[in-house]
């Protein structure tokens, strides 16, 4: 019974720290001074059925794998810091891969992936000066396809 008790509360304690990351960078979202873009699961469906073009990536093959995108950036010194500290957690020890790091006068820019059963999230991290941005892709996209979108 106690063996029982202790497995439900880790279970507990897990769903809840789910939560809490999932939550991380919405209060982040709605800070003063922050632009903030969340496309849905759903509205990726919707985009299945669209026939675009753009470049070398069909957007329609890309939203087909994509199930869920947020966008947050920010020129506020006070908001940046944050979104810095809020992305510290994405490393090696957490399950995160780096799969490309460039520095160039003042400017780094970071993508790393985790993968996952079912679906991977790619995190692309861009801290210049004073603007921090963090683009979040949850899919199953190779990471040609978000190499793609990345440099459009």
């Amino acid at each position: 019974m106690k063996t029982r008790l202790f497995i439900i509360l880790i279970g507990v304690v897990l769903a809840t720290f789910s939560l809490n990351a999932q939550n991380r960078f919405d209060k982040i979202a709605e800070m003063e001074g922050v632009t903030s873009v969340y496309v849905s699961p759903k509205m990726f469906s919707m985009m299945k059925d669209s026939n675009s073009n753009t470049g070398d990536i069909n957007i329609d093959k890309v939203a087909k794998k994509l199930t869920g995108l947020q966008i947050l950036s920010s020129e506020n010194p006070d908001a940046s810091s944050l979104l810095r500290k809020e992305t510290a957690f994405i490393n090696p020890k957490n399950g995160y891969e780096e799969l490309m790091r460039v520095k160039d006068e003042g400017e780094r820019m970071f993508i790393y992936m985790k993968e996952g059963k079912e679906t991977n999230e790619y995190i692309l991290l861009v801290d210049e000066n004073k603007e921090f941005t963090v683009i979040i892709l949850e899919g199953k996209l190779t990471v040609d396809e978000v190499r793609g979108i990345v440099n459009q």
